[in-house]
């Protein structure tokens, strides 16, 4: 199987000098399941910010299906899907209502066949 996410001496260095991550290498390739663990502070949450384009790497690089997340980043960002834990809608929300919002907080415009195609093929 072809990598999907190809990670190449990633490095992230915060303004306050300090390091996050440290000559990060990692592939995962399609359809592969892979679990990110580590306690708080190993940098799971700047990787992840890193790879679909939240924070901005200090050097290194990261494709996504081959495309970089710095040069193409409009493509990059069109094949990520991210449920970040600190964005939260209405507990009583719909999950069609908090679907149809995250598309619109990635450009993507409304589309409610789509959306209930989705949903169906993961019996929501």
């Amino acid at each position: 199987m072809k990598p999907i996410i190809t990670i190449s001496n990633l490095q992230k260095t915060y303004s306050g000098g300090f390091q996050a991550l440290q000559e990060i290498n990692l592939e995962v390739k399609e359809g592969e399941i892979f679990a990110l663990l580590g306690p708080n502070g190993a940098g799971k949450t700047t990787l992840i910010g890193i790879i679909c384009g939240l924070i901005n790497p200090s050097s290194g690089q990261v494709l996504v299906d081959g495309y970089d997340i710095i040069k193409d980043y409009r493509k990059t960002r069109s094949l990520i899907g991210l449920v970040p834990q600190e964005l939260t809608t209405d507990m009583f929300e719909s999950v069609w209502a908090s679907v149809s919002f995250s598309r619109g907080l990635f450009g993507k415009a409304p589309n409610p066949d789509y959306i209930e195609s989705i949903l169906k093929k993961l019996s929501l």
